[in-house]
């Protein structure tokens, strides 16, 4: 629902120092050495340092390497990973149980007495989570984050990309827990090629608390985001919400416009003051990332007319 931008190379540089202060360098070799057996033959360029280009891959990359994976070589990355069993849920062996769990432990440490989750979404720009945009995933300390970080693809069934920065998103506990129950393919908020504004869009259907229902329309690539994580029923509890926003768009004509200039007496406001004191300012997109429902809200104030 929300797009996530890039982190910035200075965020990038701290946290693979974060990572190699906890993966050494003859684990970082063994899991390269393991991992070319089944990545795309180009996924690596001619970088100094491939471990590096794992761990900071874009989410493109990973998408592709994820795709490549599952048409060619799952059965090699699965024998790589893991220790035969007849299990759903096989162990994983030595270097990929290391790799899966030093996620905890990189996310937890700290640079400059700042929690490397803390940092990780303060450094993404979000304060409500970019599945739902009802929740707040503030920070409430420099050690306490408010966000759980969604492995966008399981660690569990993909432990290589445990720690890959573009994995990790900053979610509210809600969607990463529900997300974490499907095997639905989900669209990632870094995902650039998805226009997140339009392919995402709320109306309504009724005019009382007794028969509103929120709906929410999607395009393909982001339905399985919305049907999945049950962001439909989700949004029905703010039936009172839309329908003050009915409820004040019909008292807002001419009418109402000249007896608000009369309670108000000798200031004078334009339209577009009273407009703002009656709806608040005008929604930007810069502020989906900061305030719940405003994705909801900047889509019904489109429909209603009440701004462009």
């Amino acid at each position: 629902m929300i797009q996530i931008q890039n982190y910035s190379e200075k965020f990038e540089s701290e946290y693979w120092k974060a990572v190699i202060d906890k993966i050494p360098t003859p684990c970082q070799k063994l899991i390269l050495k393991s991992c070319k057996k089944y990545l795309p033959t180009n996924f690596f360029d001619e970088s100094s340092d491939e471990f590096k280009t794992l761990l900071l891959a874009p989410l493109q990359k990973l998408k592709e390497a994820y795709s490549f994976i599952n048409e060619n070589s799952l059965e090699i990355m699965n024998k790589e990973s893991f220790i035969k069993s007849d299990k759903n849920n096989p162990p994983m062996k030595k270097l990929y149980k290391k790799l899966h769990d030093s996620y905890s432990i990189i996310a937890n440490s700290e640079v400059n007495k700042v929690s490397v989750r803390v940092r990780l979404v303060r450094s993404s720009g979000l304060n409500v989570c970019p599945y739902c945009n009802r929740d707040y995933i503030n920070c409430r300390a420099d050690n306490v984050a408010g966000a759980q970080l969604d492995h966008f693809f399981s660690k569990a069934k993909f432990p290589l990309f445990s720690i890959c920065l573009y994995n990790l998103i900053p979610v509210c506990g809600n969607c990463n827990r529900i997300k974490g129950a499907q095997k639905l393919e989900f669209s990632s908020p870094f995902d650039s090629s998805i226009n997140w504004i339009n392919d995402i869009t709320f109306t309504y259907d009724g005019t009382t608390s007794d028969d509103m229902k929120i709906i929410v329309k999607t395009e393909s690539g982001t339905e399985h985001n919305i049907a999945g994580m049950r962001i439909r029923e989700a949004y029905q509890i703010h039936s009172t919400e839309v329908l003050e926003l009915i409820e004040k768009k019909q008292m807002y004509n001419n009418t109402q416009n000249e007896e608000i200039q009369k309670v108000l007496g000798k200031i004078n406001l334009s339209d577009s003051e009273i407009k703002k004191i009656i709806f608040g300012p005008e929604i930007t997109e810069d502020q989906f990332k900061n305030k719940p429902l405003t994705k909801m809200m900047y889509d019904l104030h489109k429909e209603l007319k009440i701004y462009p």
